[in-house]
C-alpha cells in the first residue's frame, strides 16, 4: 500500500478496537455516509421551501381565522364609535337628561357580537397554531376590547370631553391594526409589499373613519376647536402619506381598482372639503364645509375602500392557498425523488455489503472448519500412522471473484496446505524419534538379556559366597534396566519381549512388583483376597505396581516401610492400596497427577517432554489406560501418598485354579537375602535384610516353612532354603519376615558351595521360562 493510499486511513489508528467495529460495520457505514449525506442535503434543500409553505399556511390561517374577524371588529369599533360622538354631542348641548339613541344601543349590540365572535375563532382554532408573536398581539387586542364595557359605563354617567371619550376606542382599533401590522414580518419576502400595501388601505379607511367623526361632533356641538382642527389636519396628512405609499406596492388589477377608487368623483370631494376644513382653521361655531356632502361623499368613498380591502384579502387569501398548493405539490416530488434515490442507494449497498459479508462469512467458516475439525483431524490421523492426502483431506475453498477477497482465500488455500505439509512432517518426525527410542529401547533390552546370560554363566561357576552376592545385586539391577528398557518400549506404543502368561493373584503380582525394584525390602504385604488377575491384564499390572512402588520407596525416607493391601469392592471389582509414609505433594500435585492418571491414553511425545517430567506416571496411566483400570493418588493419613488402584470386574480370572501335581522348584533368593553383614565375634548375632518373597517358576508363591529356631534358618550369615510343597488349595502369601535372623557359623563353605550352586540351578529354570510366563522374582 502506497503512501497516498495509508493516509486515509490515519484515522482509524486513532479509534479504538470496539469503535473502529466489524467489517460489515465499515462496509454499512461507507454505504450510508452518502445516503446520509445526501439526505442532510435534502434537508437542508428543504429549509427555505418549507419555511415558505409554513409561511403560506400561517398567512392563510390569520387571515381566514383572525384577520377577517378582526376587521369586523374593528369596523364595529368605527361605527359604535362614530355613534358615541354624535351622542357625547347632543349630550353636551341639550339640558335635560339624556339617553342612548337607539344608533348607539345597536352599534353597541354590533360590537359586543363581532368581539363574541373574534373570542369564539380564536378559541376554536386556539392560540398555540398562531406564532408567537401574532398570539401576542391578539392577546393585546383581547385585553382592550375587556376595558370597553367600563368605558361605555363612564359614557352613560358623564360627558367627557371628546378627545378622553374616542380614546379607548382608538386604542382598541390601534391593537386591531397592529395585529394586521405584524403580518408583514412573518410573511416571505414576496408577499411583504402586498400584506403592506393591504394594512396601509385598512389605516387610511381608520383615518377617514375619525376625520368623519371629528367633524360629526363638531357639526352637532357648533364648535371646532384648534385641538379639533389639529388632530383633524394630523389624521388627514397621515391619511395622504399612506395613499403615496400604497400606489406603488400595487400592480396588476389591484392597481387598476385602487386607481379607480383614487380617481372617482367621491375621493376628489373628499379631499376638497379636507382641504377647505384645514383651510379655514379653528371656529367658534360648526366647521365651514357643506356636512351633508361630506357624509354623502365619505360614505360611498368609505364603501369603495371596504369593497377594494375586501377583494385584496380574498386575492391575498387565494393566492396563498395556491401557491402553498403548489409548493406542497413540488416539495412532495423532490422528496419521493430525493427520498427514492436514497432508498435505491441503501438498497444497492446494502445487497452489496450483504454479498460481501455472505463471502466473507463463507471464508470464516471454511477457517474455522478446518481450525476446529479438519485440521485435529489430520493430526490426529497423523499421530495413528495413517496416510495423508493433502487434496483430499485438506480440500481449497473455490475462489468465484479474484478480488482482495479471492486473494485472502488464495492465501489462505496456500497457508492451509503450508500447515498439513508442515503437520506430515512433523507426524514423521515424530515417528521417526519414536522409532529411535524403541530401537533404543529394543537394543537395550537385548543388551539386558545377554548381561543376564552372563550373570547366569557367572554365578554357576562361582563358588565365593561374596563374589555371588555381588553377582546377584547385578542381576537385580539388569532387572530393573530391564523394566525400564520394557517402559520406554511401552510409551512408543511397542510390546514388551515377554508375553503375557498365566493368571496371577493379587498377592503374586504384588510380590513380583515388589521384586521389581531396589528397595524391595522396604515393601510390606498386607492380606489380600484371593483373587486372581487374567493373564493379558496381570503382565501390565506388575510393570503398573512397580512404578508406584519405586515412585512410593523413592519419595519416602529409608527407614519407612512402603504397605500394600487388596479389598473387594462392591460389583465384582478389587482394589489394591500402595501407601507410603513420605512429605506427600500439594493439592496442586494431586490434581495434576489424577487429571493425568484419568485422562486419554498417553503417548510418548519428545515435543511434550520436560526436565521434571514424570514417565513413571505416563506408564501407569498408559497401562491403566489399556486395561481400563481406575488409579487415584490421594493424601496418606501418615502424612505421605496412597495409590489407589481399581480392577474391573472384567480383570479378574474367574476359572478355577488346578495346583500343579510335580513339586515347586526352589525359588532363588532375592539379593538382599543372601547379604551377609560382617561379623565381629564367631559368637555375636549378625542382622541381614528382610528376605522378599519368593515365587516359583510359574508364578505361584512359595508358601512360608513351618516355624522353626533360628539356628536352622541360617548357616553362616546365609540363609538356609528349603524346597516348597504345593497344597491343593493355596492360601493367600504372609508378608516376608521383617525381623532379623541370628547369623550362625556352623555351615562349612562347601555346603555354601552346593546350595549355591541349587540356587543357581533354579534360576536358570526360572529365567527360561520367563519367556513366556510373568516376570517374578525369580523370572526377571
Amino acid at each position: 500500500m502506497t503512501k497516498e493510499q495509508r493516509r486515509p486511513l490515519r484515522w482509524l489508528r486513532l479509534l479504538s478496537a470496539e469503535q473502529r467495529g466489524t467489517i460489515r460495520s465499515r462496509l454499512l457505514a461507507l454505504a450510508l455516509i452518502p445516503s446520509s449525506a445526501l439526505l442532510i442535503l435534502w434537508v437542508g434543500t428543504l429549509v427555505t421551501p418549507v419555511s415558505s409553505l409554513l409561511s403560506l399556511h400561517r398567512s392563510t390561517a390569520f387571515i381566514e381565522e383572525a384577520g377577517i374577524p378582526s376587521l369586523e371588529v374593528i369596523s364595529a369599533l368605527q361605527a359604535e364609535r362614530q355613534s358615541t360622538m354624535e351622542y357625547l354631542a347632543h349630550a353636551g348641548t341639550s339640558a335635560g337628561g339624556r339617553s342612548l339613541t337607539p344608533e348607539l344601543r345597536e352599534d353597541r349590540a354590533a360590537t359586543d357580537a363581532a368581539v363574541s365572535d373574534f373570542r369564539a375563532g380564536i378559541e376554536e382554532a386556539g392560540l398555540n397554531s398562531f406564532p408567537e408573536q401574532t398570539r401576542d398581539r391578539i392577546e393585546r387586542f383581547l385585553s382592550t376590547l375587556e376595558v370597553l364595557p367600563m368605558h361605555r359605563d363612564v359614557l352613560d354617567t358623564s360627558t367627557p370631553a371628546r378627545e378622553g371619550a374616542v380614546s379607548t376606542y382608538n386604542e382598541a382599533i390601534e391593537a386591531g391594526l397592529q395585529l394586521w401590522d405584524l403580518q408583514e414580518k412573518l410573511v416571505d419576502s414576496e408577499r411583504t409589499h402586498r400584506m403592506r400595501s393591504l394594512t396601509s388601505l385598512i389605516r387610511a379607511e381608520e383615518l377617514l373613519s375619525q376625520e368623519d367623526g371629528m367633524l360629526a361632533y363638531s357639526s352637532i356641538s357648533g364648535v371646532f376647536t384648534t385641538a379639533d382642527h389639529i388632530d383633524f389636519a394630523t389624521a388627514v396628512g397621515a391619511q395622504r402619506y399612506l395613499y403615496s405609499q400604497i400606489a406603488p406596492e400595487l400592480t396588476g388589477p389591484v392597481r387598476a381598482d385602487y386607481d379607480e377608487v383614487i380617481g372617482s368623483a367621491q375621493f376628489r370631494t373628499v379631499q376638497s372639503l379636507e382641504n377647505e376644513a384645514i383651510r379655514s382653521g379653528a371656529a367658534s361655531d360648526e366647521p365651514p364645509i357643506d356636512i351633508e356632502l361630506w357624509q354623502s361623499a365619505r360614505e360611498t368613498l368609505d364603501q369603495s375602500f371596504r369593497e377594494l380591502t375586501d377583494k385584496r384579502i380574498a386575492a391575498l387569501a387565494e393566492e396563498s392557498r395556491s401557491e402553498a398548493l403548489q409548493l406542497t405539490a413540488l416539495l412532495a416530488l423532490f422528496s419521493v425523488a430525493t427520498l427514492a434515490v436514497v432508498v435505491a442507494s441503501v438498497l444497492f449497498s446494502s445487497r452489496a455489503v450483504a454479498w460481501l459479508n455472505r463471502r466473507l462469512g463463507t471464508l470464516r467458516e471454511a477457517t474455522l472448519d478446518y481450525a476446529n475439525r479438519r485440521l485435529p483431524e489430520i493430526t490426529a490421523r497423523l499421530r495413528a500412522g495413517e496416510k495423508v492426502d493433502v487434496d483430499t483431506d485438506a480440500p481449497l475453498i473455490p475462489v468465484d471473484v479474484n478480488d482482495e477477497i479471492g486473494q485472502v482465500t488464495e492465501a489462505f488455500n496456500t497457508a492451509q496446505r503450508a500447515a498439513v505439509t508442515s503437520a506430515t512432517q512433523e507426524a514423521k518426525l515424530r515417528e521417526g524419534v519414536r522409532n529411535i527410542f524403541r530401537n533404543i529401547a529394543r537394543r537395550a533390552q537385548t543388551l539386558v538379556h545377554r548381561q543376564l546370560s552372563l550373570l547366569d554363566s557367572l554365578e554357576q561357576s562361582e563358588t565365593d559366597p561374596k563374589v555371588l552376592e555381588s553377582l546377584f545385586r547385578i542381576d537385580h539391577l539388569s532387572t530393573q534396566m530391564r523394566r525400564n528398557a520394557e517402559n520406554l518400549m511401552l510409551l512408543t506404543d511397542d510390546r514388551p519381549s515377554r508375553k503375557p502368561g498365566e493368571p496371577l493373584s493379587l498377592a503374586q503380582a504384588a510380590r513380583a512388583a515388589s521384586s521389581e525394584i531396589e528397595d524391595y525390602s522396604r515393601v510390606k504385604l498386607l492380606p489380600m483376597p484371593a483373587v486372581q488377575l487374567k493373564g493379558s491384564v496381570a503382565s501390565d499390572s506388575v510393570r503398573l505396581l512397580a512404578e508406584l512402588l519405586e515412585n512410593a520407596a523413592s519419595f519416602s525416607p529409608p527407614n519407612t516401610t512402603v504397605t500394600v493391601r487388596g479389598e473387594a469392592l462392591p460389583h465384582g471389582s478389587y482394589a489394591l492400596e500402595v501407601e507410603d509414609r513420605g512429605l506427600g505433594m500439594l493439592p496442586e500435585g494431586y490434581a495434576e497427577a489424577n487429571e493425568l492418571l484419568g485422562g486419554s491414553s498417553r503417548r510418548f511425545n519428545l515435543a511434550d517432554m520436560r526436565e521434571d517430567s514424570q514417565l513413571g506416571l505416563i506408564v501407569v496411566a498408559t497401562i491403566a489406560q489399556r486395561h481400563n483400570l481406575k488409579v487415584t493418588l490421594r493424601p496418606s493419613p501418615y502424612n505421605g501418598t496412597q495409590a489407589i488402584i481399581v480392577f474391573p470386574p472384567e480383570t479378574i480370572d474367574t476359572t478355577p485354579v488346578t495346583p500343579p501335581a510335580v513339586p515347586l522348584e526352589p525359588a532363588r533368593p532375592a539379593p538382599a537375602e543372601l547379604e551377609a553383614p560382617p561379623v565381629t565375634a564367631p559368637s555375636a548375632p549378625a542382622e541381614s535384610a528382610p528376605a522378599a518373597p519368593a515365587t516359583s517358576a510359574t508364578g505361584a508363591t512359595a508358601l512360608p516353612a513351618a516355624p522353626r529356631s533360628a539356628e536352622s534358618d541360617t548357616y553362616k550369615g546365609l540363609p538356609r532354603r528349603r524346597r516348597s510343597q504345593r497344597r491343593p488349595q493355596p492360601t493367600p502369601p504372609a508378608p516376608a519376615p521383617s525381623i532379623s535372623r541370628p547369623v550362625s557359623t556352623d555351615r562349612s563353605l562347601e555346603e555354601i558351595r552346593q546350595m549355591m550352586s541349587a540356587f543357581q540351578r533354579g534360576t536358570r529354570t526360572g529365567r527360561a521360562e520367563g519367556n513366556t510366563d510373568h516376570p517374578t522374582t525369580e523370572t526377571r
